[in-house]
């Protein structure tokens, strides 16, 4: 889709991947569903068990002559006995990239919204034997604030639940900053001349997302700040995140820019059409999506 100038495209790895409403929210009641079941069965929930369907996509920007991708994903052939779902995948992300124009060596910025498992995979793949970074030519630009905390699981001294990511950031991190093509980032980075980075934390220590914005259009790339539509229906809803409190408010902020300014929303896991635009409904939100005929 056309951003003002700039193209924004999702990359898909899987489309649709069902896990439980708790990896969002604690208590999600079949009251909270039925006001919206028209739309969220069984595209964005499957009815029958509840489960909420996820797609994992990454996003390639083209925009003043730069290639940038957001986000890539899980990877090919890596060993995730935590999470079935990816466990030794063998997909076509690589070739899809491709497809559409953009040849890994031809990546100019890879920003990864945080360090978790599939956000960062494609970072890096197999040659000889050891991890190499996929994208040779691209600076991987890196949330500070990410990179100190996921850090710990080098020694060991990842808090709690966070073990689930153990042994990602040697894998999919290490390698990219020991090639030196490394940039670590805070708020207020501009990128490519405009693509904004600003704090989104909540769900990790220091997630960030990215707002594209070309010609008074916009987009706003938010990672896991908000995983699903039902978290824009009830944006305060508690859930497993680093700070859920936190979590939240940064729902907020993200909703309330895209509400206010008519920029789409584009997390890394709604399913088809993958954005959305969000309009001010009472004290809450309301989705519009993009017509499918363009």
């Amino acid at each position: 889709m056309q951003i003002g100038e700039a193209t924004m495209r999702p990359v898909i790895e899987q489309e649709r991947v069902a896990f439980p409403a708790t990896v969002c929210m604690t208590e999600l009641t079949a009251d909270d569903i039925a006001p919206h079941a028209s739309w969220l069965h069984p595209h964005h929930i499957d009815p029958a068990s509840g489960d909420l369907q996820m797609s994992h996509h990454a996003w390639l920007l083209e925009v003043n002559g730069k290639r940038i991708v957001v986000d890539p994903c899980v990877g090919n052939g890596r060993h995730r006995p935590g999470v079935a779902a990816y466990d030794m995948l063998d997909t076509p992300w690589l070739e899809r990239l491709k497809v559409l124009g953009a040849a890994p060596e031809s990546i100019d910025y890879v920003f990864c919204t945080h360090l978790h498992v599939d956000h960062v995979g494609w970072n890096v793949r197999a040659k000889d034997g050891r991890m190499v970074p996929t994208f040779p030519n691209a600076r991987y630009l890196i949330p500070r604030v990410e990179n100190e905390f996921w850090s710990l699981d080098l020694k060991g001294e990842l808090p709690g639940f966070h073990v689930f990511n153990s042994g990602i950031y040697a894998e999919c991190i290490l390698p990219v900053i020991e090639a030196g093509l490394a940039d670590f980032v805070e708020e207020g980075a501009l990128i490519a001349e405009c693509l904004r980075l600003i704090d989104a934390a909540g769900h990790t220590p220091g997630h960030m997302a990215a707002v594209l914005e070309s010609v008074g259009e916009g987009a706003v790339l938010c990672g896991d700040a908000i995983h699903h539509p039902i978290q824009v229906l009830y944006p305060e809803r508690d859930g497993p995140q680093y700070d859920s409190p936190q979590a939240g408010r940064t729902r907020r902020k993200l909703l309330d820019l895209c509400a206010d300014r008519d920029y789409w929303l584009a997390p890394g896991h709604f399913m088809a059409p993958h954005v959305c635009k969000v309009r001010r409904e009472g004290a809450g939100y309301a989705m519009e999506w993009p017509d499918p005929q363009g």
